[in-house]
């Protein structure tokens, strides 16, 4: 094709331009279905557990760990899936951070992402439910 000079246009793709990232991202609700609910650990201590189902598969979660300070409930630990990965976050009292997003596992877009996320889950709760005395000392000393 000419232009006005007589010249050819070059159909040559721009490669300056970044193709967009795809991040997995969980069904809303609805079509998913969300439930929370308590596991307690001790008198002052619990994880709450958040999950979102669709399909029969576990496509979103979160594991949080808290602790009972003035009579109010304290997160200070928290295994989750957001940005297309699971991940753990950990911090002080003092509201050190200590982890934020350390990452556990990536989450593929695709057929496999809920099978991933479903997958997930019960290491998550395994590692909670392991690890909540450690965190606890954590949060409270600083490391």
């Amino acid at each position: 094709m000419a232009n006005n000079s007589g010249k050819r246009r070059s159909r040559v793709t721009d490669m300056s331009v970044k193709p967009a990232v795809q991040v997995y991202a969980p069904p809303g609700i609805p079509p998913a279905k969300e439930s929370t609910f308590p596991i307690e650990l001790s008198e002052n201590d619990r994880l709450v557990v958040r999950l979102r189902t669709y399909r029969k598969k576990i496509v979103d979660f979160a594991v949080m760990q808290e602790t009972a300070m003035n009579s109010e409930w304290v997160q200070l630990a928290r295994i989750d899936c957001c940005r297309g990965t699971v991940h753990r976050h950990l911090e002080t009292a003092q509201g050190v951070v200590l982890l934020d997003h350390d990452l556990i596992r990536e989450i593929p877009c695709g057929d496999k992402s809920w099978q991933v996320v479903d997958d997930s889950y019960e290491g998550a709760l395994d590692e909670m439910l392991d690890r909540w005395e450690d965190n606890l000392r954590r949060w409270r000393h600083g490391r």
